[in-house]
């Protein structure tokens, strides 16, 4: 299993008061991840966010630096109504790369539609990385899944090959039912991502070939229904025609809109021109 590299930082005031913290992760070669910016409320509107963000920056370019490593990323999440930090995103020259809405589903079962899924093994792993690489929603996904607390984690082979052992990745075969060709990926893990929440089957990664997003997401409630749980949720791209199958198979939006969340991205190794 693979274990992030990371690091809680705090901002102090001159008297030593915890004015605020933030945390900065590497998930891999590269790839370094913001996180949990928070500020006391009495001391919000001073800036302290900004120079705890602008840390974690300089931080993060830093640690990249010393590693030697040639190119790496510095990413982060957040809500799609969080104005306030949008703007700073622009601030670092952050861009926002993808948007992602929640939705979630009650289980469906279907022993013909479960049996449509087959758990991935290490066997598998080149036609996965075939599938992957030459499907337009994994580049527009950053090639990245979406899990707990909105993090965005590259699906390099290495933590693809953490996921199958765990097994977590199932492949689909709904469409041409032959089990020579991959017609879709699933991603996901039973759980709760807060402990007041009973658990759900979260799901990652959600990928078929073209015309099949529907039958997938359709066929995952069944999948969900073996799992001896009552629900699945997942944070879908945000792209018209995805919506639009989702909700075909059934799965909705929370009531209060929430789950909208903006994933921005900053190569290291890049000057910093502030904008007011």
């Amino acid at each position: 299993m693979l274990i992030p590299e990371g690091m809680f930082y705090a901002g102090c005031l001159p008297d030593g008061r915890l004015a605020g913290a933030a945390k900065l992760t590497r998930f891999g070669s590269g790839e370094w991840w913001l996180e949990g910016i928070r500020v006391d409320p009495k001391l919000r509107g001073q800036g302290i966010g900004r120079a705890i963000h602008a840390y974690g920056v300089a931080l993060a370019e830093a640690l990249h630096r010393a590693s030697g490593e040639s190119t790496a990323e510095v990413r982060f999440c957040t809500d799609l109504n969080n104005t306030a930090v949008h703007r700073m995103a622009a601030t670092f020259q952050f861009r926002q790369v993808a948007q992602f809405w929640r939705y979630s589903v009650r289980v469906q079962p279907s022993a013909a539609y479960a049996e449509t899924f087959q758990r991935c093994t290490l066997d598998h792993l080149p036609a996965l990385r075939t599938f992957l690489d030459q499907s337009p929603h994994f580049a527009n996904v950053q090639q990245s899944t979406i899990e707990a607390r909105w993090q965005c984690r590259r699906l390099t082979d290495a933590r693809l090959r953490a996921l199958i052992e765990q097994g977590m990745v199932w492949l689909w075969r709904g469409i041409h039912h032959d089990s020579a060709r991959i017609d879709g990926v699933l991603i996901g893990y039973v759980g709760s991502p807060y402990r007041q929440m009973q658990p759900e089957f979260n799901v990652t990664y959600l990928d078929a070939q073209v015309g099949g997003l529907a039958s997938i997401a359709r066929a995952a409630r069944a999948l969900g229904a073996t799992l001896d749980v009552p629900s699945l949720r997942h944070m879908i791209l945000a792209r018209g025609e995805r919506l639009v199958a989702i909700e075909q198979a059934g799965w909705r939006r929370p009531k209060d809109d929430s789950g909208k969340a903006c994933l921005f991205s900053r190569p290291l190794s890049q000057t910093i021109t502030l904008i007011s």
